[in-house]
């Protein structure tokens, strides 16, 4: 058989509810524990992506400024979207930076054939015996 244990209260007033309450005894809990553990963090390594700085400020500098100066915007905007978690944006300004630093250095290369044709022709032309009569 099973007995059934008592605890003995005090005679002093040191275990009775305040006034107006009655015991706590009864009372479901406060809050309720369960033994689970917090889902671990997720992490997502991501490389930066090449965001060609370097080359659209050297096209900036050596062969075409403004488009220079574009394919620098497009590479500060994907350093910036990169950092706020944007990665398949970070990805699209990078190569929009690539391709102005391309058609920059294209631009530049061109114009520069151009200036030097044009110089032997009007060199060669104004050297010329038949061109001084």
């Amino acid at each position: 058989m099973a007995s059934n244990e008592y605890r003995a209260i005090p005679k002093d007033d040191s275990f009775r509810a305040p006034v107006g309450q009655g015991s706590y005894q009864n009372q479901p809990p406060m809050y309720t524990t369960y033994n689970t553990l917090p889902a671990p963090p997720v992490i997502i390594r991501t490389t930066r992506p090449n965001n060609y700085l370097i080359p659209a400020i050297l096209v900036a500098l050596c062969c075409c400024c403004p488009f220079g100066t574009i394919g620098i915007f497009y590479s500060v905007d994907s350093s910036q979207k990169f950092d706020s978690g944007d990665v398949e944006g970070a990805e699209s300004s990078a190569n929009v930076a690539k391709n102005w630093s391309i058609a920059g250095l294209l631009c530049g290369l061109l114009v520069s054939v151009a200036v030097i044709i044009l110089e032997f022709t009007v060199l060669r032309a104004s050297t010329s015996p038949y061109g001084q009569e």
